[in-house]
């Protein structure tokens, strides 16, 4: 018996018959039939390699369909691109796939955080409720600061030339160089100028040599410059559409003395500095939202996006549109 798990190997003999019948093969019969089948496998691997060259030619071809696929597949991907790259380096100084829209979108920053000073009569001269004026805009006007690096407000189509750009941007800015940031926020009153008006109102609040000396110059003219120009009348001019027009806080209709104010408390009160709502404002660090903001008015610095877009603006050629 075999032992379990073992393999019986069984070699089978293939018996052959001879091909003549003395059982001897003759050699030179053999010989030529081995010719013959020589011949006929020749031609066959001759057919057949001809055969599997022209599939191979053809299949080449097919082959070659996906690899030329994928090249369109890659030309289809960068092309795109190549076709795109002149519209993007039109736009690239702009930073921007779309024009940017004057009126919808340069003007709101402009009213939000600039007029409140650039108005038309300002002390300046520079007025961005019409900056493409040839006379007070800002397109193409030579930069009131003559020893700064840039000596255009806005020149179209290069925001970096442009000295509105760096006032907006930097805050590194040579204060008599190229003056002050941008917007520009008023130093609030020291204690001596508080004390001062303080008194003023105290005193009755009435137009004479104090105040003349004093609190005129804090007030401002609404024409001038530095110590002339004060801390209140660059927002609060004749003719502002907001709040009292403080070259001449008399004014019976414009004024500030005795006069309520658009939230309904009196301006100045005489005699009276803690009743008075503008010493309120301009002692107040916060205020609640129905009295306003604390005076002088402080602006936030222009977002990333609203430089971009006065940037984008620019660099498309500053237009009016």
């Amino acid at each position: 018996m075999a032992n379990p798990g073992s393999v019986t190997y069984t070699r089978v003999t293939m018996k052959h018959e001879p091909i003549d019948g003395s059982g001897r093969v003759r050699l030179p019969l053999l010989l030529g039939v081995l010719s013959v089948l020589l011949l006929v496998l020749l031609a066959v691997g001759c057919s057949a390699k001809a055969d599997t060259g022209e599939q191979t030619s053809a299949g080449g071809t097919q082959a070659g369909q996906p690899e030329a696929a994928g090249e369109q597949s890659a030309a289809d991907e960068v092309a795109p691109t190549e076709a795109a790259a002149p519209a993007t380096a039109a736009r690239s100084p702009a930073g921007a796939s779309t024009e940017v829209s004057f009126r919808a979108q340069v003007a709101p920053i402009f009213a939000a955080k600039c007029v409140f000073c650039h108005h038309p009569d300002n002390a300046v001269k520079t007025d961005l409720t019409r900056p493409f004026d040839p006379e007070v805009g800002l397109v193409n006007r030579p930069n009131s600061w003559t020893r700064s690096e840039k000596q255009i407000l806005v020149v179209p189509g290069d925001p970096e030339a442009s000295a509105l750009m760096l006032k907006v941007e930097r805050t590194d800015l040579e204060p008599k160089v190229d003056g002050d940031l941008m917007p520009w926020n008023i130093p609030r009153l020291t204690s001596q100028e508080l004390n001062n008006l303080r008194r003023w109102i105290a005193k009755g609040a009435k137009d004479d040599a104090f105040y003349r000396s004093n609190i005129a110059r804090l007030f401002g003219d609404g024409v001038s410059l530095g110590s002339r120009g004060g801390k209140c009348a660059y927002c609060h001019y004749p003719g502002a559409a907001f709040g009292p027009d403080l070259t001449d806080p008399f004014d019976p209709e414009r004024g500030a003395v005795e006069l309520p104010s658009a939230y309904g408390d009196v301006r100045v009160v005489p005699g009276d500095p803690d009743a008075s709502l503008l010493f309120a404002k301009v002692i107040a660090v916060q205020l609640p939202p129905a009295l306003g903001w604390p005076m002088p008015l402080h602006f936030q610095r222009l977002s990333e996006s609203e430089r971009q877009t006065l940037r984008d603006w620019i660099a498309q050629g500053a237009k009016d549109n």
